[in-house]
């Protein structure tokens, strides 16, 4: 299962039931399936947690960051190197209103014939025509 980073940013920033539904939805993959993500993932996290730590009122604080990327490093995610073909089949998806970040978290799922794993309901609404199915935790 390819994960993308929104999921871990709430699990792991969030203490409300959008966390609460990304983090059950981590520990409950079968053991037998991977967790995986595209090369940028760890960066996306760690941007993601920042931008929470800088906004006003959320409960994560900037001297929480550490403890946050601990947490989400002990879902032990495999990050993987992207290959060429993904850049460029994100890029071919991103031409249909997607993030090119969040194309090559599609590209590498239907590379590895699976799932995104995500609470990004952007992605599943973009129309982008994607082979893989896309699984959203509380689509909004």
């Amino acid at each position: 299962m390819i994960i993308d980073a929104s999921l871990v940013i709430d699990a792991v920033a969030d203490p409300g039931p959008r966390g609460q539904a990304a983090r059950a939805a981590l520990v409950t993959q079968p053991a037998a399936e991977t967790l995986a993500a595209p090369g940028h993932f760890a960066f996306e996290v760690m941007s993601g947690l920042r931008a929470a730590a800088n906004r006003p009122g959320h409960p994560l604080a900037e001297t929480d960051l550490a403890a946050a990327l601990a947490d989400a490093e002990a879902f032990e995610i495999d990050i993987e190197a992207t290959p060429w073909r993904d850049v460029h089949r994100g890029w071919e998806l991103a031409q249909a209103s997607l993030r090119y970040a969040d194309a090559v978290y599609i590209a590498a799922a239907e590379r590895h014939h699976t799932a995104l794993l995500t609470t990004d309901s952007r992605i599943e609404r973009s129309g982008a025509p994607m082979t893989c199915p896309i699984i959203t935790i509380l689509r909004e």
